[in-house]
């Protein structure tokens, strides 16, 4: 008796790469699958992302099994025109600020051993209370065409959330005059 077992291979978010094209990543029926069709607004209103627009936008939760991370959300943005993935993100809950502190931390280590920062970015280092209460603990890699950021977030209502966001420069000019315009 013959058994044929197929195992799907479980995508690891640190080797997605800004400048990869969608495809490379995932096939058209998974692009269709987590496309996301009602994307935030402005405050103008205006939508940012759309297949009728510049960038599309895909989310991933734990529970659908894709990453082999363990991250609550994954979310990739990538340009309708040429597919070319423009901005990753990994959203976590955290127990507590130290955890998620020192979580960022070994992400910062991670990514520079993998050889992804380098001694040609610029590190800022930066806390940062919104008015509505949310703080920020923010460490920035800036480089040539690329930011790399590693944040922790504490909600006024004391929920903590850790997260790795890496941007092509020309995508984070879009979106931030986008949502200040």
């Amino acid at each position: 008796m013959w058994c044929n077992v197929g195992v799907a291979e479980l995508i690891t978010f640190n080797n997605i790469k800004i400048g990869d094209k969608i495809s490379k990543h995932f096939n058209s029926q998974q692009i269709s699958k987590y496309y996301i069709h009602d994307a935030e607004k402005t405050p103008k209103g205006e939508r940012v992302y759309g297949k009728d627009l510049k960038y599309s936008l895909m989310a991933f939760l734990k529970e659908d099994g894709i990453f082999k991370e363990n991250y609550e959300v994954f979310q990739i943005y990538y340009e309708n025109d040429t597919g070319k993935i423009v901005s990753i993100s990994g959203i976590d809950a955290m127990s507590s600020k130290d955890a998620c502190l020192e979580k960022r931390k070994n992400n910062v280590s991670l990514y520079q051993r993998k050889n992804r920062i380098t001694s040609l970015f610029n590190k800022k280092e930066t806390t940062h209370t919104f008015p509505d209460g949310l703080i920020d603990h923010s460490i920035a890699f800036h480089g040539k065409g690329k930011l790399f950021q590693f944040n922790c977030y504490i909600y006024p209502d004391g929920i903590i959330s850790g997260g790795i966001t890496i941007y092509e420069s020309n995508y984070n000019t879009y979106v931030y005059k986008k949502y200040n315009e």
